[in-house]
């Protein structure tokens, strides 16, 4: 029995010695690859130094910029005024349908009172109907008219003769 004993002995102290000599050689080449790898590093040339370039887009909103009063002036020119339609020939009766023209697309300002200074209480648009509930009114060198949408009755104020037109016209 003693003999199976020392056999196992040396063979694990044979075991042992390959394991350590095999770390040993492990870690000595790590260790050269270390060093070579700090050696090389030194001798590697020195890059340029690159300055990183941040570009930022900035993403458009539907805000509304605000618009300062120096924006807003210019000098007027004599062809931006349109010129004014010529008064109508035919008065218009009460409850007759009426058209809004000759705007250039701008619209008509239906006042709350026939004059240049009263509030305007809407934009009818251009071609758009209105019946005629009452006038004509003379005031500012314009005759007025109170028109009156027949399908929304909130739209509603005087408006100028020379930018009306009876729908019964072409």
């Amino acid at each position: 029995m003693s003999d199976t004993i020392f056999s196992r002995i040396g063979r694990w102290r044979l075991g042992c010695l390959w394991a350590i000599s095999g770390g040993a050689i492990g870690g000595g080449l790590f260790l050269l690859l270390i060093v070579s790898g700090y050696l090389w590093r030194s001798s590697a040339p020195d890059r340029p130094e690159v300055t990183p370039v941040l570009t930022i887009f900035v993403r458009p909103s539907i805000s509304p910029i605000p618009v300062t009063q120096t924006a807003l002036s210019f000098e007027p020119n004599p062809t931006d005024t349109p010129e004014q339609p010529a008064l109508p020939q035919d008065s218009f009766l009460h409850g007759q349908l009426v058209a809004v023209f000759g705007t250039g697309g701008d619209g008509l300002r239906l006042r709350n009172q026939p004059s240049l200074n009263g509030i305007i209480s809407f934009l009818a648009l251009e071609n758009e109907v209105f019946r005629v509930t009452d006038g004509p009114v003379f005031g500012e060198g314009y005759m007025w008219w109170n028109l009156v949408n027949p399908y929304d009755n909130n739209k509603t104020g005087w408006g100028v003769a020379n930018y009306l037109r009876s729908v019964d016209s072409p």
